[in-house]
C-alpha cells in the first residue's frame, strides 16, 4: 500500500485520482490518496503524530526546505528517479535544497503571460518583445475613450504577480530570490525601480480600463469579463496559465483559445534577464524509501505520465513529454514556454511567510493608490516584516 497526501482538492484530486490508478494499474501496488485544502497543518500532524505519508504534493519550495532541515525527505537521486534525463536543469532546481534534488515538479502554471483579443489590435504588433514596445502597443490600441489594458487591484496578488515581473526583469533573479527569501530589504534601492517601472504602465490612466479608481475596484474575474466577457471593453489583461481554463470555463465559454484569446510572454525590460520566467508549481515529494515510494517517484518523472496529467489540463514540465493532450492550443503554448524556459523563478509572495505575504500584497495595494508615498509604504513594511522575524 502507497499513502499519499497532497494540497489538492476537487478537479485537482480528480485528476491526481486517474493518474494514481493509471500507477496502480500498470504495478498492482494500491494507493491510498488523500488531500485536504488546510494541507500543511493536517499534514505536520500528521508527522507529529507518526502517521506520516509516504508521498505528498506540497504547494511551495520553502515547504520543501523545511522539511529537509527537519531531515524528513528522501533525496530523489537515493529513488532512482531520472530527473535530468526529462526536466531541464532550471525546472529540476525549483524542488532542490543544497544541490540535491528533493521535489519533483508535477504541475506548473506559468505567471509570466500577458492575455489579449486578437480581434482588437487587428493591425498592430500583438507579441511586443520588450517593455518599451509594449508601451507602443498600448499607446496604440489606446484610441479615444478606449483604454487597453485591465489592471486588477482589488485582488492584490494580481499586484504581487506584476510586480515580481517587473522585479525579475528589472534586478535579476539572484536579487529576485534574495528579496523574497528576506535576505535583501524591501527598502533596497532595485524595489523601488521596479515599482516605478511597473507603475509606468498599470500606474498609466492613459493605457488602464477605466481609470485608476476603477482599477482599484475590479477583481480578477471581473477582469477576465472585460476582456474575454460577452460585451468586451478591453483588450489585454496579465495573470497566470490558469487564466485559460478560467476564461473557458466561467467566463465565456465561447471563447475559442487561439481565435478569440491568445497571449504574449511577459516583456523582457533589462536584456541581461531576457527570457526570464515565474512559475508557480506544486511538487513531489517522498518521506519514506520503499519499493512501492520508488517506483511512484520514478512512474511520476516519466513522459507518459505527463501526457496522463495533460489529459487533464495539468501541466507537467517534462522535457520529452507529448503535449497533444493538453486541452487546447494556448495551454499547448504555454507548456511550451514552460519547458524551454532557461532562467525559472517561483512566485515570490509565495515563498514568504503567510502573514508576512498578504502584508506585502496589501503594500502594493497602498502604493499603487498613493505612488507618492512608495518610500514610507517599504520602509514601513520592512519594519513590520523584521518584527516577524522575515529578514535582518
Amino acid at each position: 500500500m502507497l499513502t499519499i497526501f497532497s494540497d489538492w482538492t476537487g478537479g485537482d484530486q480528480s485528476n491526481f485520482g486517474n493518474v494514481v490508478a493509471e500507477f496502480t494499474k500498470e504495478t498492482g501496488i494500491d494507493v491510498e490518496l488523500s488531500g485536504s485544502t488546510d494541507f500543511l497543518p493536517v499534514l505536520q500532524t500528521r508527522i507529529a503524530s507518526g502517521n506520516v505519508p509516504m508521498v505528498a504534493i506540497v504547494p511551495r519550495p520553502g515547504v520543501i526546505a523545511d522539511f529537509v532541515s527537519q531531515k524528513l525527505l528522501q533525496p530523489l537521486d537515493s529513488l532512482g528517479v531520472d530527473v535530468a534525463g526529462n526536466f531541464s536543469s532550471a525546472m529540476a532546481s525549483l524542488g532542490a535544497v543544497d544541490g540535491k534534488n528533493y521535489g519533483l515538479v508535477v504541475k506548473a502554471n506559468s505567471k509570466s503571460v500577458i492575455y489579449y483579443r486578437p480581434q482588437a489590435i487587428s493591425g498592430a504588433a500583438p507579441a511586443p518583445a520588450t517593455w518599451d514596445a509594449f508601451k507602443a502597443l498600448l499607446t496604440q490600441t489606446a484610441t479615444g475613450s478606449v483604454k487597453p489594458l485591465v489592471v486588477t487591484a482589488k485582488d492584490s496578488w494580481t499586484l504581487t504577480d506584476w510586480f515580481e515581473n517587473v522585479y525579475l526583469r528589472t534586478a535579476g533573479p539572484d536579487k529576485y530570490q534574495q528579496l523574497f527569501t528576506g535576505k535583501l530589504p524591501f527598502t533596497d534601492p532595485s524595489v523601488k525601480t521596479a515599482l516605478q517601472t511597473m507603475l509606468s504602465i498599470i500606474g498609466n490612466s492613459a493605457y488602464v480600463t477605466g481609470g485608476l479608481q476603477v482599477a482599484q475596484s475590479t477583481g480578477y474575474n471581473d477582469g477576465l469579463a472585460r476582456v474575454f466577457g460577452l460585451k468586451p471593453d478591453a483588450d489585454f489583461i496579465m495573470e497566470g496559465g490558469f487564466t485559460t481554463s478560467v476564461v473557458t470555463t466561467s467566463v465565456n465559454t465561447k471563447v475559442v483559445p487561439g481565435k478569440d484569446m491568445s497571449f504574449f510572454p511577459f516583456p523582457d525590460i533589462n536584456s541581461a534577464y531576457k527570457g526570464s520566467l515565474e512559475l508557480g508549481a506544486d511538487f513531489a515529494v517522498a518521506f519514506k524509501s520503499n519499493d512501492a515510494t520508488k517506483k511512484f517517484m520514478a512512474f511520476l518523472a516519466q513522459p507518459s505520465t505527463a501526457k496522463l496529467f495533460a489529459a487533464g489540463g495539468v501541466i507537467t514540465p517534462n522535457k520529452n513529454a507529448d503535449t497533444s493532450a493538453l486541452p487546447n492550443v494556448l495551454i499547448q503554448k504555454e507548456s511550451q514556454l514552460i519547458t524551454t524556459a532557461t532562467t525559472v523563478v517561483f512566485d515570490g509572495s509565495d515563498q514568504m511567510p503567510g502573514g508576512v505575504g498578504n502584508d506585502w500584497a496589501s503594500a502594493l495595494q497602498g502604493i499603487y493608490a498613493s505612488p507618492n508615498s512608495i518610500d514610507s509604504i517599504l520602509s514601513q513594511f520592512q519594519a513590520s516584516a523584521k518584527s516577524s522575524g522575515f529578514g535582518s
